[in-house]
């Protein structure tokens, strides 16, 4: 009987043997169906990242071309800005100009007008106010009255040199004009 037994524990311990292997097995074999479907997963998971992927880089890119464009569009309103404020400034500068212009053909005119009224000019009387500062030194080095007769004399030589002086203007004037 004891062999009996030991039979019996045999086919027992054989059988759980078996039982195990077979699950062993299966586990095995579901691991791989895992590992199967995984790789399925995987591939599919995969492609659903680079979807993603794809509509992300649009909306940024889409985000920046918009950005890019606000910048430019400020760009423009501030070269817009100091192109019309450089416009302005150009506008007065021209104005200088042409009010210069004005006021040089008025001084001409007014020129012109006085010399025909036999007015004299700054000129003319910065050039007797000389010839009045050498005769008066010449008297004062000389000190002697009868120097105040020759001073009389050079007045009146310098009122005729002054009126041969502006009518000698007067004609060039006429000539000038005769000419053009």
């Amino acid at each position: 009987m004891a062999g009996k037994k030991s039979t019996k524990k045999q086919t027992d311990t054989e059988v759980r043997v078996k039982d195990l292997a077979g699950q062993l097995e299966n586990a095995f074999v579901a691991g791989l169906g895992a590992l199967s479907d995984a790789r399925k997963e995987g591939v599919k998971r995969f492609e659903s990242l680079v979807k993603e992927g794809e509509k992300f880089r649009k909306k940024t890119t889409d985000r920046t071309e918009t950005l890019i464009d606000d910048v430019q569009g400020t760009i423009r309103e501030m070269a817009d800005d100091a192109q019309s404020k450089a416009s302005g400034l150009l506008d007065q500068v021209r104005d200088k100009s042409r009010l210069d212009k004005l006021q040089s053909a008025f001084d001409s005119r007014v020129a012109d007008t006085m010399d025909r009224l036999n007015v004299p000019s700054k000129n003319d009387i910065d050039a007797i106010n000389r010839k009045l500062n050498k005769i008066i030194k010449l008297l004062n080095e000389q000190g002697k009255p009868a120097a105040k007769k020759k001073v009389a004399k050079k007045k009146t030589a310098s009122k005729r040199t002054t009126k041969k002086t502006a009518a000698r203007k007067k004609a060039a004037k006429t000539s000038k004009k005769t000419s053009k």
